[in-house]
């Protein structure tokens, strides 16, 4: 707990909390499962203590309580809720967090953003619209990937191997994601749907994801599944601009699948392009028209194809006449 709460310190705002062995704080956390928290939590309920009952039990009924393991998507959001002057009840349990025994929590006064809420879908299905074949001569918009100032969208981040290290992603607004390259892999206490397609299209700095040693990475991922860091690439790169293809891809460009993304395999509109695309080079247009699918599928399609290091870029040569 107490290196979560270190963790979200580095996510922006004014509000700060900290752990305490002795009485006194905002809230206090007992391990009910124990004799001596019973004994406690009698104690504490009498002087009317704000209590977190810490337990394995899912059907116990405590106002609020924390689920063991300790999951650090429910406990920051437990804190989240107490900064915004709330008091979780019975019916909204925080669940599923790891042994910490008793302790007491200081939290801060004042309001702090609200986080949102799980994420709906991150590709746009099958279909054919209005902006298909012979809508190709059409200017392809471009998304930002960049600024001046080095800030990228997490897939950009992702694609150029900024962060070489296991680190933390603690950036305001989004969950806490660890990553660790060296092993390709992720993870996150949570499914791909409760990250919203707002946050991928976010410039972030590189200072985003805080270094971690090997040690803590350790124990940051316990009970955690681990998950393919090509997944997180690809979900990335997908959802970071609707309708609009990375600066890398406009102009005189061909494209050629190196093979076909296992992520893009689990949607039949996405697995349609992958197929016309590695029979041989095209471009956007012509993956455009000979696909009918709508341009916001084909843009996402390449995006993610390209920051998952699967596309390969031929731009053809311009011939100027004298």
């Amino acid at each position: 707990m107490r290196s979560l709460i270190n963790l979200s310190l580095g996510r922006g705002g004014d509000s700060q909390w900290t752990i305490t062995e002795q009485p006194g704080g905002d809230l206090t956390l007992i391990d009910v499962d124990s004799e001596p928290g019973q004994a406690l939590l009698e104690s504490m309920n009498e002087r009317g203590s704000r209590i977190i009952a810490f337990t394995r039990d899912r059907d116990s009924s405590f106002p609020v309580r924390l689920g063991k393991p300790l999951r650090s998507r429910e406990f920051l959001s437990l804190l989240q809720k107490l900064i915004e002057g709330g008091w979780p009840g019975a019916d909204a349990p925080a669940e599923d967090a790891e042994d910490a025994g008793v302790g007491n929590a200081t939290g801060p006064s004042g309001e702090h953003g609200t986080r949102r809420d799980r994420a709906e879908t991150m590709a746009s299905g099958p279909g054919r619209s209005s902006d298909s074949g012979a809508g190709t001569n059409q200017r392809w918009k471009t998304m930002q990937a960049e600024t001046a100032s080095g800030s990228r969208t997490l897939a950009e981040h992702l694609r150029r191997n900024v962060w070489r290290k296991p680190g933390v992603l603690t950036h305001p607004g989004w969950p806490l994601l660890v990553i660790d390259p060296g092993s390709g892999a992720w993870f996150f206490d949570g499914t791909i749907t409760d990250l919203e397609p707002q946050q991928f299209a976010e410039l972030i700095p590189e200072s985003a994801v805080v270094p971690i040693s090997n040690d803590e990475l350790v124990e940051r991922i316990q009970g955690h599944r681990q998950r393919p860091l090509s997944e997180l690439k690809w979900f990335a790169g997908l959802a970071q601009s609707r309708g609009q293809l990375h600066p890398d891809l406009v102009g005189e460009v061909q494209f050629m699948l190196t093979q076909v993304p296992t992520e893009a395999m689990k949607s039949e509109a996405l697995h349609a392009l992958a197929r016309l695309l590695i029979r041989g080079p095209m471009t956007v247009d012509a993956l455009l028209e000979e696909s009918g699918h709508s341009r916001e599928n084909v843009s996402a399609f390449l995006n993610a194809c390209y920051t998952s290091n699967k596309l390969l870029l031929n731009r053809l040569a311009q011939v100027s006449s004298f």
